[in-house]
């Protein structure tokens, strides 16, 4: 799990930010998955576009990002009941 966070997470986090996204609701997304969603989401530093677009990009990857982090975060927590709950019962 941990191992997952450090091979995937950081990067997905320095790929956001480089992106023009908040790297920090890139950290915890599904490890590759998270990584290869925010290598195909168009850049919000892209030259050529109007800050309008560059705005929407910037939303909306924040949105997604958040997302998987929300679901990540609610499957690890699932996860730790679970263990919980098998554990008392030995």
């Amino acid at each position: 799990m941990y191992f997952a966070l450090l091979l995937f997470g950081i990067p997905s986090m320095i790929v956001a930010e480089k992106k023009g996204f908040a790297g920090s609701r890139w950290l915890l997304t599904f490890g590759l998955i998270g990584l290869i969603v925010v290598c195909f989401l168009p850049s919000a530093k892209a030259s050529g576009i109007s800050r309008e677009q560059s705005r929407a990009r910037y939303k909306k990857a924040n949105t997604i990002g958040a997302g998987l982090c929300g679901v990540n975060i609610l499957l690890i927590a699932f996860g730790m009941l679970v263990y919980v709950m098998v554990s008392g019962l030995r």
